[in-house]
């Protein structure tokens, strides 16, 4: 625990006790235990100009409007409602306008295959000559540039996506259905995902569904150029996003190595941040799934090494993704991940259960032991108080993603997530947004609206997002000076936005 936090805490026992013994009144005692509180919140320390002050006035009239009709209309309560019951009054809820405009520094979490919204991939990547589409054993259907299908398991001939389309009474209501194969969203999400078994079968296949598409040289290229474009349209300066770099292939059915892969996505990137200046790029965590075999682990750790040692500031670390309750432990890998280069880092996603005392929920203990730099999710990380103390001592940030959580059936009301005492505690923490292509979001700002709408205090507003903010830049794996050269843009860029603000704009 930080001295401040004892400080603070102390401090709170004593003005308990002393109105306990009638040495202060009831009303002063109560108002020193939520002042002492708020100062404990994430941002709580943070000092608001004039300026901010008076912008944080109009945010929090937002806020308190939307809250306090919530308050007595649980309908209309999108705080406590399942993120597809209450998607449409978010959308025109004036605290996500204002979010949306915000500067919101980086994204720490964030995997490039679920990382562009189905609505463009549909408008975009569907209409791409040449896209096939096959069915498996389990019925989901198969997306492809090239006719492999018994690699893909596929049961069924390959169809050209743009005859389906051709031969649909309504391509419209067709391009519809085919959003459905890459989207979440359902307006029935307790009919459709009674369990957590249901929407997590459905969401692993819409990988399986993506997968090879992504793999085709044209659509890699207009794809990660889109990943960019919606976090710079969201106002989102940076990005640490969890890849894989696979083999690609082009029309001809020539293969490009990992090696290649790397290479387009540096020369994208390169050319993305000349046609927009204040964007700062991305780095990429290397991933691989925890449900395959240890020596497939083994190999692309390998491959992970090779592609940092030539890349060691592009390339920064190494995670298992994938289901942690169905997939295997990250005890099981400890000899595979033995030998991380120095100049390299752990990012593991642990915790993201609800079991306590499982082998899903230890994931965390393994991973502060393997001395991972941040926690994917760290859903399960309040029930570990040695745990959670750790992480705070050692400012191992938490990757927190409501949305993402919600959807995948961890929580049902936001303001029960975990992140509320993440936030009650300063704990380091950024807010993320995990696969936002897979359920119809762009950028950070929806997670934002949850964050700031469910797991913050309902009195807090400019203070605890500008600590949010600043936290993603803070717990970035930017070298010194990048990092400078982001918090002052990061500065430069918020100062606008409070006279944006100030000024109507917003």
């Amino acid at each position: 625990m930080t001295a401040t936090y004892l400080l603070v805490l102390t401090c709170i026992l004593q003005i308990l006790s002393y109105a306990d013994s009638g040495f202060v009144s009831f009303e002063e005692a109560r108002n020193a235990v939520i002042q002492a509180e708020d100062l404990l919140i994430t941002g709580g320390r943070i000092h608001l100009n004039d300026k901010e002050d008076r912008a944080n006035d109009i945010f929090m009239r937002y806020k308190m409007d939307e809250l306090g009709a919530g308050f007595y209309d649980s309908d209309v309560n999108a705080a406590s409602l399942h993120f597809f019951k209450g998607k449409k009054l978010v959308e025109k809820s004036k605290v996500l306008k204002f979010l949306k405009r915000m500067p919101k520094g980086a994204i720490l979490h964030l995997h490039n295959t679920a990382s562009v919204s189905s609505e463009w991939m549909v408008r975009n990547i569907s209409y791409m000559p040449g896209m096939l589409r096959c069915t498996n054993i389990f019925g989901v259907s198969i997306l492809s540039f090239r006719r492999t299908a018994r690699d893909h398991g596929c049961v069924t001939q390959y169809v050209r996506v743009s005859d389906e389309r051709v031969r649909s009474v309504n391509p419209a209501a067709y391009d519809r259905s085919f959003e459905k194969l890459i989207n979440l969203y359902t307006p029935t999400p307790e009919i459709d995902y009674p369990t957590i078994k249901h929407v997590w079968n459905k969401f692993q296949n819409m990988f399986s569904t993506i997968n090879d598409v992504l793999r085709y040289l044209p659509a890699f290229r207009a794809y990660t150029w889109r990943m960019l474009e919606e976090m710079y349209e969201d106002n989102v300066m940076y990005a640490e996003v969890r890849m894989d770099f696979k083999e690609l292939y082009d029309y001809s059915g020539r293969l490009f190595s990992p090696e290649r892969s790397l290479r387009e996505v540096l020369s994208i990137v390169e050319d993305f941040r000349r046609a927009h200046p204040n964007f700062m790029g991305i780095k990429a965590i290397f991933s691989t799934h925890r449900n395959v075999e240890r020596t497939r682990v083994f190999e692309n750790f390998e491959m992970f090494k090779s592609l940092h040692k030539d890349n060691p500031n592009f390339v920064i670390g190494f995670d298992l993704v994938g289901q942690e309750d169905r997939g295997k432990p990250l005890h099981n890998f400890v000899a595979e991940l033995a030998e991380l280069p120095r100049s390299a880092k752990f990012f593991f996603h642990a915790g993201e259960t609800n079991w306590y005392g499982a082998s899903t929920d230890f994931n965390l203990l393994d991973a502060l032991l393997l001395n991972t730099t941040r926690i994917g999710h760290g859903f399960a990380l309040m029930k570990h108080p040695l745990l959670w103390n750790a992480v705070k001592k050692r400012n191992v940030a938490i990757e927190v993603s409501p949305l993402s959580n919600q959807i995948l059936h961890l929580v049902a009301d936001l303001r029960n997530h975990p992140g509320s005492f993440y936030i009650s505690q300063d704990l380091p923490m950024v807010i993320c947004n995990d696969d936002p292509g897979f359920w119809g979001t762009k950028g950070l700002s929806y997670d934002f609206y949850y964050a700031i709408m469910s797991l913050a205090p309902n009195h807090m507003g400019l203070k605890t997002l500008k600590g949010l903010v600043w936290n993603s830049i803070r717990f970035s794996v930017l070298t010194a000076r990048e990092r400078e050269y982001a918090f002052a843009t990061l500065e430069r860029a918020w100062d606008q936005f409070i006279s944006d603000v100030l000024q109507g704009i917003v």
